[in-house]
């Protein structure tokens, strides 16, 4: 029995759903052994919050990607297979916001890096500038 376009499409939309949620536990759990690994370092504090940031925007990420199968419920429930408001919220707006914590999960981290690297760095064998007395 051949499925209809509408059955395909809702079954690969449920599958990107399960990937929303793998990706960004694997992200939270990729940055959870970095920060295993730099945590006793001391130092870099931005570098830490950022990577606390990171995977707090990974988990709402894996949190909002969950509701996805809520709204699709209600989607079902209230017979709303091709418009209205939870068709809409749970093909487009909570992809879009998972979508959008995943990135924040992969920014944030460097920003943090960014942030805590020295302003000017040295280099081995430069001379430092005495200032001159008047």
């Amino acid at each position: 029995m051949v499925d209809s376009p509408s059955d395909v499409k809702e079954r690969v939309l449920l599958e990107s759903q399960k990937a929303y949620i793998i990706v960004n536990a694997a992200g939270a759990i990729a940055l959870l052994a970095f920060l295993q690994a730099i945590w006793a370092q001391p130092g870099a504090v931005l570098l830490k919050k950022g990577v606390l940031c990171g995977i707090l925007a990974f988990a709402a990420g894996m949190a909002v990607a969950m509701l996805g199968y809520v709204a699709r419920h209600w989607a079902l429930k209230k017979n709303q297979l091709n418009s209205g408001f939870f068709f809409q919220l749970a093909h487009l707006w909570i992809p879009l916001l998972v979508i959008g914590c995943f990135v924040a999960g992969m920014v944030l981290p460097v920003l943090g890096a960014l942030d805590s690297l020295p302003a000017q760095p040295e280099r081995p064998g430069q001379v430092k500038e005495i200032p001159k007395k008047k």
